[in-house]
C-alpha cells in the first residue's frame, strides 16, 4: 500500500509539472493582466512589485519569473527568512487572452544574529578581530552576506599578521529558536617570514627599481596587504604588462619563505601618431586638421625615467585660394623624474615652444616650460605643486588674429607662477558618479611682465584662489506605478578670486575666470558668460574679456531610462565679475534645461539643452545647445 501511495504522489507531481508546462507554453507570448502575492506578515522597504521584472500590461515571459522569484527569494533572505520559498503559478484567461500571475511566499521562521564564538586564538586578540564584525549587530536580521563578508575580514587580518596558512572553518549554532550564532573554528599555523626576494623576467629594469616600489622586504613578516599595494605601485610605473608575487616555504622551516616576483616588461621605446579636428573661430572656423607624431622612451637606463616627443603641425584648408597651408607648429618635450625626495613622488618637465603662422595676421612664437611635482597620500587624496613660465614673442608686425591669441597676451609677453593644487575624490565611479563626493582647491602666485596700453612696462604680482565641491547623492523616488528608478542628484559650488596686492592691474587673459558652456553654466555659448570683450554689429557679445572673480553652482537629477541611457534635469547658476569690488549676488545668472546621455566604453557622451532664465540684450540667443564627453561635473 505504501509503495502504490508513492508512486500515485509521483504521477500527482509530474502531473502537475506537464500542466505547469503547458500552462507556460500557452501563456507565452500574451500580456500580463494581473500580477498577485500571496499575503505575508513582514513588510520591507520596498512593495514586492517594485522588486520583480514582470509588469501588468507587459508581455509574460517565464524566463523573468524565474528569474523573478530568485529576487524575492533574496530580498526576503536579507530580512533574516533563510528558509523562505517562493512559487509561481500561471491563469491563462482565454476571453482576455491574457494571463494573471501568481506568487505564493511562504516566509518560514525568521532568524536573528546572535554573535561570534571562537576557538583556536593564540597571536591573533578579539580586539584586533572586532573591526571585523563592525557591520554586524546582535540582535538584527541574519544575514549571510554580511557574516561571509566579516569572515573574509578575520582572514585578510591575519594574512596581514604574517599568517598566510591560516584555516578558518565557521560554523552556525543555532540556539534559542531564533538566533544564530557564528563559531569560527581557527588554526592559525605558523607565522612567515620572507627570508629572501628573488627577481624573474627582468631584461632592461634594473632590481633597485623594483626594490624601491615594495611595501615589503627582506626580514619582514608577511603581508597580503603590503603585497598588494606592491603590486599595484609596479604596474602604476608604466613599466610592466604583467606583475606576479608568488611565495614558497623553505623546506623544513615553515616560519621562513621566498618573495618570487616574476614580471613582464612593456617595450620601452614607443612611437604613436594621433589625428585631430580643431574648431577656431571666425574666418577658418571649423577646417583645422591637427597631426600628431609621438614617441619617447619609457625606461631610460633601465631607472624608470622617461623621455617623451610631441611633434603637432596643423593645417588649415583655404577655401578662397583653394591651398592647404600649415600654419601653426607645437613641439613639446615632456621628461619624468619617478622618485623625488627619495619618495614616490613623480616630478614631470615639460618644455614647448609653439609656431604660430597665420594668414593676414602678425606672426609670434610661443615659449613655455613647468616642472610639476605630484604627490599622492591615500586613493583620491593627493596634492599638487608646480612651476610654469611662459614667453610671448612677436616676429611679425601686423594686426593680430585674436582667435589665436589676445592683444594682452602679446603685451604681457613673460608670466611665471608657482601653484600648488589639493583634491580628494571619494567617488566609487568617476566617470558615471551615484555616491561620494569631489572637493578641490587650489592657490598660484603669479608674476607678469610686458607693456600695458601707453607702452609703459609694467609688472603685475597676483594670487590666484579656487575652490570647489561636488556631492553625489543616490534616491529611489516612487512614481505612480512604476519600479522604483535609481536617481542620482549631483550638487557643485564652484569659487574663484584674484587678488592683486599690488594694485589694480591688467590681468593676463590666460589667467582670468571665465564661464558659460558645457561644463559650466549651460544656456551660455562657450566662455561667453561675464565682461565682453567684443561685439558683433548687432550688439552681441562674441567674445569675452573673462574676470577676476567666480561663482558656479549647479544641480542636476540624473536619471536612467533603458538600456544605456541617462535624461538629466538640471539648474546652473553662475556669473563672472571683472573685479573683485564688482561682485553682486543679484547678477548672477540662472539658467536651466534637460539632456541626454549615453554610457560608452569611453564614458558618458551626451547633449544638452540650456535654457537662460535671465537673458540680456547682448546675448547670442535664449538658449544653447552643448555637447560633451562625461557628465557636465
Amino acid at each position: 500500500m505504501l509503495n502504490k501511495a508513492k508512486k500515485n504522489i509521483k504521477q500527482l507531481f509530474f502531473f502537475a509539472l506537464i500542466l505547469c508546462n503547458t500552462y507556460a507554453v500557452l501563456a507565452a507570448g500574451r500580456k500580463i493582466d494581473k500580477i498577485h502575492f500571496s499575503k505575508v506578515p513582514f513588510k520591507g522597504d520596498q512593495s514586492l512589485q517594485e522588486i520583480i521584472n514582470s509588469r501588468e500590461g507587459k508581455l509574460y515571459e517565464p524566463r523573468l519569473v524565474k528569474l523573478d522569484r530568485i529576487l524575492l527569494t533574496n530580498y526576503f533572505k536579507n530580512y533574516g527568512f533563510l528558509n523562505v520559498y517562493v512559487r509561481d503559478s500561471v491563469a491563462l484567461d482565454p476571453r482576455k487572452n491574457k494571463v494573471t500571475i501568481y506568487y505564493l511566499i511562504d516566509l518560514g521562521k525568521r532568524y536573528f544574529f546572535g554573535g561570534v564564538r571562537f576557538s583556536g586564538l593564540h597571536s591573533i586578540t578579539l580586539n584586533q578581530l572586532e573591526p571585523a564584525f563592525k557591520n554586524l549587530r546582535i540582535g538584527e536580521p541574519f544575514l549571510e552576506a554580511k557574516v561571509s563578508e566579516a569572515i573574509r575580514r578575520v582572514e585578510d587580518i591575519y594574512y596581514n599578521s604574517g599568517k598566510p596558512y591560516v584555516q578558518i572553518t565557521p560554523e552556525y549554532i543555532y540556539e534559542q529558536d531564533s538566533l544564530i550564532f557564528l563559531y569560527l573554528k581557527i588554526k592559525e599555523n605558523a607565522t612567515v617570514y620572507i627570508k629572501d626576494i628573488q627577481y624573474e623576467g627582468m631584461k632592461l629594469v634594473q632590481k633597485f627599481l623594483i626594490r624601491r616600489e615594495l611595501e615589503i622586504k627582506k626580514g619582514d613578516r608577511y603581508n597580503r596587504r603590503a603585497l598588494n599595494k606592491s603590486q599595484q605601485n609596479l604596474y602604476a610605473t608604466g613599466l610592466f604588462r604583467y606583475v606576479r608575487f608568488d611565495l614558497e616555504p623553505l623546506a623544513g622551516d615553515s616560519t621562513q619563505a621566498v618573495l618570487k616576483i616574476l614580471v613582464q616588461e612593456k617595450e620601452a621605446r614607443w612611437i604613436g601618431f594621433r589625428l585631430g579636428v580643431a574648431h577656431d573661430q571666425e574666418i577658418y572656423y571649423g577646417n583645422k586638421l591637427e597631426l600628431t607624431l609621438q614617441g619617447g622612451h619609457r625606461n631610460l637606463f633601465g631607472t624608470g625615467r622617461s623621455l617623451n616627443f610631441y611633434l603637432t603641425p596643423s593645417f588649415y584648408y583655404d577655401f578662397g585660394n583653394n591651398k592647404i597651408f600649415n600654419s601653426d607648429n607645437k613641439a613639446t618635450l615632456v621628461y619624468v623624474e619617478p622618485w623625488m625626495f627619495y619618495t614616490r613622488t613623480p616630478g614631470v618637465l615639460q618644455l614647448a615652444f609653439e609656431q604660430y603662422r597665420p594668414l593676414n595676421s602678425a606672426h609670434f612664437n610661443i615659449y613655455r616650460s613647468s616642472f610639476d611635482v605630484r604627490k599622492v597620500f591615500s586613493p583620491g587624496v593627493e596634492m599638487n605643486g608646480g612651476f610654469s613660465a611662459r614667453k610671448v614673442d612677436l616676429i611679425k608686425e601686423g594686426e593680430i588674429d585674436t582667435t589665436l591669441i589676445s592683444l594682452e597676451q602679446v603685451r604681457k609677453s613673460a608670466v611665471y607662477s608657482v601653484s600648488f593644487y589639493a583634491k580628494r575624490d571619494k567617488r566609487k565611479n568617476m566617470f558615471n558618479p551615484h555616491d561620494g563626493s569631489y572637493t578641490d582647491a587650489s592657490v598660484s602666485f603669479s608674476y607678469s611682465r610686458g607693456k600695458n596700453e601707453n607702452d609703459e612696462t609694467e609688472i603685475n604680482r597676483y594670487i590666484t584662489m579656487t575652490a570647489s565641491w561636488q556631492r553625489y547623492q543616490p534616491f529611489r523616488p516612487k512614481v505612480l506605478h512604476f519600479k522604483r528608478w535609481n536617481f542620482t542628484l549631483a550638487t557643485r559650488i564652484k569659487i574663484g578670486a584674484i587678488f592683486e596686492p599690488a594694485g589694480n592691474k591688467e590681468i593676463p587673459i590666460d589667467d582670468r575666470f571665465f564661464a558659460g558652456g558645457a561644463t559650466t553654466v549651460r544656456g551660455y555659448h562657450e566662455q561667453l558668460l561675464g565682461p565682453a570683450a567684443a561685439y558683433d554689429a548687432n550688439g552681441k557679445i562674441v567674445r569675452a574679456a573673462g574676470g577676476k572673480a567666480l561663482f558656479l553652482a549647479n544641480a542636476e537629477v540624473r536619471m536612467p531610462l533603458f538600456w544605456l541611457l541617462i535624461m538629466e534635469t538640471f539648474v546652473d547658476a553662475g556669473n563672472v565679475w571683472a573685479e573683485l569690488k564688482d561682485v553682486n549676488p543679484l547678477t548672477i545668472k540662472p539658467t536651466t534645461g534637460i539632456g541626454l546621455a549615453v554610457l560608452t566604453p569611453l564614458g558618458p557622451v551626451r547633449i544638452d539643452f540650456g535654457y537662460k532664465l535671465l537673458p540680456k540684450k547682448s546675448d547670442p540667443s535664449r538658449y544653447a545647445i552643448h555637447a560633451g564627453l562625461y557628465f557636465a561635473f
